[in-house]
């Protein structure tokens, strides 16, 4: 093999331009006794260089971190601060023609936030389909949709295993919440009792200090609350199987 002659000198080599760009995502549950599932929603800006919507996203700058340009980008694209949790790596999007404007690798990340704070960022909420596409009117910027699609299969793989992974849901919640804003990630109405089986486990009961539950009522039968457990300590970590689907 012949010896490199550029003397270790990096600026001979063409280098990409470095984009931060950060899906993010949440979900619109509908009541109880709606027939369809409610929305998972992806949070899109209008874009600068031409018409048409973006993800959220900057340029790295020099000498910075890949985590400080992900939190730029939340709060100055998107107008997210301190949102309390660090966003996924889904992977690099490398294809030479992905941006026009030159040569461009994309790092895209993801997030799921609860749905008050994802409406407060800027732009606005676009709902995301079955196969992780958002509607024909949003037209999304170089190859952002990519990077939706992506995040989304991410997100609804998480949700078929684990109780609310990303914590769309705050505070105590009832294990009809927790259902429909599951149902609103999958796109699709869950059995109850298969449900409540399958997540039961992985959850904190909210109890009083007698050590009885603490219960809810909405209009029925009074029902328990509870909080997200440890993901860690779940017997539903290894389980891979899809939550039983409501027939339709």
């Amino acid at each position: 093999m012949a010896a490199s002659t550029d003397g270790g000198d990096l600026t001979r080599h063409p280098r990409p331009n470095v984009a931060i760009d950060v899906a993010v995502l949440t979900a619109l549950p509908n009541r109880p006794a709606d027939d369809e599932p409610g929305d998972l929603l992806v949070l899109v800006i209008e874009g600068v260089t031409e018409p048409g919507w973006v993800l959220p996203g900057r340029f790295l700058r020099k000498d910075q971190s890949v985590e400080s340009c992900v939190e730029q980008s939340l709060d100055r694209k998107a107008g997210l601060r301190d949102i309390g949790k660090k966003p996924r790596l889904l992977r690099v999007f490398d294809d030479p023609k992905r941006d026009k404007r030159g040569w461009t690798l994309s790092i895209g990340h993801s997030v799921g936030l609860p749905h008050d704070v994802a409406a407060s960022g800027n732009g606005r909420l676009a709902r995301v389909d079955g196969n992780g596409k958002v509607p024909r009117s949003i037209r999304l910027l170089f190859d952002h949709d990519r990077i939706v699609e992506e995040a989304v299969a991410d997100m609804r793989r998480r949700y078929e295993i684990l109780p609310d992974p990303d914590g769309l849901l705050t505070g105590p919640f009832t294990m009809t919440d927790l259902r429909l804003v599951h149902e609103a990630v999958l796109g699709e109405r869950l059995q109850r009792d298969s449900f409540k089986r399958r997540m039961v486990n992985s959850l904190r009961p909210v109890l009083k200090r007698d050590g009885s539950a603490v219960t809810r009522s909405d209009g029925g039968r009074p029902t328990p609350l509870f909080t997200h457990g440890d993901p860690e300590d779940s017997p539903q970590t290894r389980r891979r199987l899809r939550l039983p689907r409501l027939a339709t």
